[in-house]
């Protein structure tokens, strides 16, 4: 009971910080609240929920969302287990090597997607691979890149910490023994990185799943595959349509917490005998 007490404030913090904007949203949902005629405010029920529900547009855009984060994910994980390798050898170089794993994170992730839209419609990317006019999608490809490149520093610091939990005692004695490298992956490099490698995999998933600035800047009209976060924007300050932007805000909210739900036990490794 001690150790509540102490908790208490952080979560008191925590619930009016969070819980609030929910509530909030939710109640802004059950209604139409149109910005440019606020007379026209009605409550219209869960109807907002199953227009949404059944959007194809907006199942499309849940697609496509999902398969960006799986992409972008799948990269940060293996570049950052590569750098995280490497980190794991150095030992003077190491205060230098954090510093510039940390700065591309440090930058406002609307920076990073212009610098690397830029890139690859008129910069060095466009100059190297001769490209003329990659359109609305190689842009994306081109901000998702950027988000990679963002990430991808602090996903190799969370996997470092969980490499340096690896004895290499442990892994002399298992060559000693005659492990192959396969059986040291599977049976003691993987379980003491599991933890760090769940806690990066749900980390930057949840993180890629909301992003917002490289849709918005590289968005044309008329496009018809659209990003969720996207289309939440879209509808809350574009159409100005509070009551459908909160019903659309909701149920991503809901998904996201599907989605952490379905990978944390997924990602759980235990010790293989």
């Amino acid at each position: 009971m001690r150790s509540w007490r102490w908790l208490a404030p952080a979560v008191a913090v925590l619930l009016v910080v969070t819980a609030w904007p929910v509530v909030r949203a939710v109640w802004t949902s059950l209604s139409t609240d149109p910005l440019t005629s606020p007379d026209d405010r009605r409550f219209v029920g869960t109807d907002n929920y199953a227009d949404i529900l059944s959007s194809r547009t907006w199942w499309l855009a849940v697609a496509a969302t999902l398969v960006i984060v799986v992409l972008m994910v799948a990269v940060q994980l293996v570049i950052g287990l590569a750098f995280a390798a490497a980190l794991r050898r150095l030992v003077l170089l190491w205060p230098v090597a954090q510093l510039f794993l940390l700065l591309p994170f440090g930058l406002l992730a609307v920076v990073s997607a212009v610098v690397w839209r830029d890139a690859a419609t008129t910069g060095f990317v466009a100059g190297w691979f001769r490209l003329d006019d990659i359109g609305p999608l190689g842009s994306l490809v081109a901000v998702c890149v950027g988000e990679v490149w963002r990430g991808t520093g602090i996903t190799a610091l969370i996997l470092l910490a969980g490499l340096r939990r690896v004895s290499p005692s442990l892994l002399t004695s298992a060559v000693a023994d005659g492990a192959t490298s396969w059986q040291r992956l599977r049976r003691i490099v993987l379980p003491a990185v599991g933890p760090a490698l769940a806690v990066a995999t749900v980390y930057r998933a949840l993180d890629a799943f909301r992003v917002l600035e490289g849709p918005i800047l590289v968005d044309e009209p008329g496009a018809t595959v659209r990003t969720a976060p996207f289309l939440v924007w879209d509808t809350t300050f574009s159409s100005y349509e509070l009551g459908l932007g909160a019903a659309m805000s909701v149920v991503l909210l809901v998904l996201a917490a599907l989605l952490a739900a379905v990978l944390v036990p997924l990602l759980r490794v235990r010790r293989i005998v």
